[in-house]
């Protein structure tokens, strides 16, 4: 019962971010936009990282069936978002895999048990440091 209240909150949560996403369809993906001498991301970076993200954090961290995502690289900690078109794989490719890992994600997180929820990460957190 816990795992699919968790697993509903992160669907409700990823809808919020699609509305958001959805209010930016007409911004160009790739630019790097500046809002109050600030740099903000290019879009398809933020969705690329949430993919990433999601797939670590969620998947390869409490042990399911974590995707192996070869531009991952691209959109993980430590990497640097460029307004280059050619320095990221093709937008659908990563708005496919953003809805795919959130979806297995999401089916994985509702079926954890409760004790399964109460086992500790036996990875190393090194972010958190």
């Amino acid at each position: 019962m816990i795992a699919k209240t968790i697993a509903e909150q992160m669907d409700q949560t990823r809808e919020m971010t699609r509305f958001y996403l959805s209010q930016l369809k007409a911004a160009d993906p790739y630019e790097i936009h500046v809002i109050n001498n600030k740099k903000i991301n290019p879009i398809i970076w933020e969705i690329g990282h949430l993919a990433v993200t999601q797939n670590w954090l969620v998947m390869y961290l409490c042990k399911g069936p974590s995707e192996r995502i070869s531009w991952a690289k691209t959109f993980g900690m430590g990497s640097s978002p460029t307004s280059n078109k050619e320095d990221y794989p093709p937008y659908d490719e990563v708005w496919n895999m953003f809805k795919h890992i959130h979806q297995k994600s999401i089916h994985f997180v509702s079926e954890l048990s409760d004790k399964d929820l109460l086992k500790t990460i036996d990875k190393d957190l090194f972010f958190l440091r």
